[in-house]
């Protein structure tokens, strides 16, 4: 049997939220599909900075749920923290912006002077469809038996010119038909992934989305890296 794994979803878990419940079963989807054991635990934003060195060594992956937030200006220090960390990290939703913001930030830009990402486009707790297109080399793997429709809760626009600053440091996944960024990928990291979208929206126990699935692949390796090591 497989080791089982241990993921942190970092939010405000609510019931009522179909991205939290769906969050919930697009893990479970990966899990079955895998054959690996997950145990996942939802944490606040606040217990994950209270002693940031030892909650991220408590945890194989780190997902950062869809808002909205409580208290969403501790994940400005939660992400800058996981950007220096090579734990696998997958976001999606609303904390896409605060990546964008969080990345501007550690390069000197000045947010309040320069408005680099707009505020939500998506009114209200809807859903709204996006075409994904523009795929990376790798994001086209991932996507190879799957359809270029998503659904999103947030949709933030990128001024064109900021895009040549992201690619610095982030590879752009895909884009959605506006032309903005819809997933980045941190550059020379094991696995650090932001959606814009929320894929666990479309996850089915038949069909685990497979950016989830690609997730826990990953953990399950950086997991075995880690204990193969420790053994030596």
């Amino acid at each position: 049997m497989e080791e089982v794994l241990r993921i942190a979803i970092i939010g405000d878990y609510n019931f009522a939220y179909h991205s939290h419940n769906a969050t919930n079963q697009a893990l479970q989807h990966a899990e079955k599909v895998l054959e690996q054991p997950i145990n996942y635990y939802w944490l606040n934003e606040r217990e994950c900075t209270e002693n940031p060195s030892s909650f991220y060594e408590s945890y194989d992956g780190i997902i950062i749920a869809p808002g909205p937030y409580h208290q969403p200006f501790y994940f400005n220090s939660i992400i800058k923290n996981l950007l220096e960390k090579d734990i696998p990290v997958l976001g999606t939703g609303e904390c896409f912006k605060i990546l964008i913001e969080t990345y501007f930030l550690s390069i000197g830009f000045d947010l309040n002077s320069e408005k680099i990402i707009s505020d939500n486009l998506v009114n209200g707790n809807q859903f709204t469809g996006i075409t994904l297109d523009r795929f990376s080399s790798e994001f086209s793997k991932v996507y190879l038996n799957r359809g270029v429709a998503e659904y999103s809760s947030s949709r933030y626009s990128i001024l064109p010119q900021y895009s040549e600053w992201l690619t610095k440091r982030f590879e752009i996944g895909a884009r959605n038909q506006y032309f903005d960024p819809e997933i980045l990928k941190l550059k020379e990291h094991n696995f650090f992934v932001f959606t814009m979208f929320c894929p666990q929206i479309v996850s089915s126990i038949d069909v685990p989305h497979p950016i989830f699935t690609y997730f826990v692949k990953s953990v399950r390796r950086i997991a075995d890296i880690r204990e193969s090591n420790d053994h030596e």
